[in-house]
């Protein structure tokens, strides 16, 4: 029979060997991206539940030690009701297609690059190369929808995306759930 001591090593071997493989392998990485989706259709599927003005707690499927404080009590701001917010592309002004994605609370309250504070919940985008201030029309072309924000950051810095909007603009363009979509920028000032 094997000694205790050495089932003991045996067991700590094993575990370290098995927190090593899903450093390596990014499974605990993939299990989360797992999580984050299943809340973030929890999220969509719940309409318009979560956006009153009331405080509201993010529904987590556990309960953890500590709530996040970027969740609670945010009051849900609608996007600026521009008059050619879903109208078809009418311009000759210069055209650019490619992904867009969103970028939401990790940068919540940092400086952008133009100084401005970020606001997940503004209808702002960042461009690569758009003066600061400048409107564009950003249409998803993979479900038509298209919504007008104002260049107050730089970026994507991803090969082949074009504009990474925020939070508030990702909603109205659907891009929530995928994270990216294919999309057609309009410069329009």
């Amino acid at each position: 029979m094997k000694s205790n001591n050495t089932i003991s090593l045996t067991a700590k071997v094993s575990g370290i060997a098995l927190v090593l493989f899903q450093m390596i392998s990014n499974t605990a990485a993939a299990d989360y991206r797992g999580y984050w989706m299943d809340a973030v259709q929890r999220y969509q599927d719940q309409g318009m539940a979560y956006r009153g003005n009331a405080s509201w707690e993010y529904a987590r499927p556990y309960r953890q030690s500590r709530p996040a404080p970027e969740y609670r009590n945010v009051q849900y701001r609608p996007a600026p009701a521009y008059p050619d917010n879903y109208a078809p592309v009418q311009t000759s002004r210069p055209q650019e297609t490619g992904r867009a994605s969103y970028y939401a609370s990790q940068y919540q309250g940092r400086p952008t690059a133009s100084g401005e504070t970020y606001d997940m919940y503004g209808m702002t985008a960042a461009h690569p190369s758009l003066p600061f201030g400048t409107p564009i029309r950003v249409t998803n072309l993979e479900n038509g929808r298209s919504v007008v924000v104002r260049v107050n950051d730089r970026g994507p810095f991803k090969p082949g995306r074009v504009v990474d909007v925020s939070f508030a603009a990702a909603q109205q363009l659907g891009l929530i759930l995928n994270g990216s979509a294919a999309v057609q920028v309009d410069v329009l000032g």
